[in-house]
C-alpha cells in the first residue's frame, strides 16, 4: 500500500497494570470524513473518536468494523 497520504491514529489502552497501544493507518480521505463528522457535531477530532471507539465497544461491533469486506448492517 501507498504509504503517501496516511496517518496512524495510536489508540492506547490502560487496563490495571495492562497497556497496549495499536496503531491504526487512516488515508487522506479518511481524516477529512472524521474531521467533517466532528466539525458537524462540534467536536474535535479526538473527542469525536472517543464517541465512535465508546459506542462500536457498547454496541460490541468490532467484527463488523474490523472485517474490510462486511456489509453495513
Amino acid at each position: 500500500m501507498d504509504e503517501m497520504g496516511l496517518a496512524n491514529l495510536a489508540l492506547r489502552m490502560k487496563y490495571r497494570a495492562c497497556e497496549r497501544t495499536s496503531e491504526l493507518p487512516l488515508t487522506q480521505d479518511m481524516i477529512r470524513q472524521l474531521a467533517f463528522e466532528a466539525q458537524f457535531r462540534n467536536m474535535s477530532i479526538g473527542e469525536f473518536v472517543g464517541e465512535l471507539l465508546t459506542a462500536i465497544v457498547e454496541r460490541d461491533l468490532f467484527q463488523h468494523v474490523l472485517e474490510p469486506n462486511s456489509k453495513q448492517p
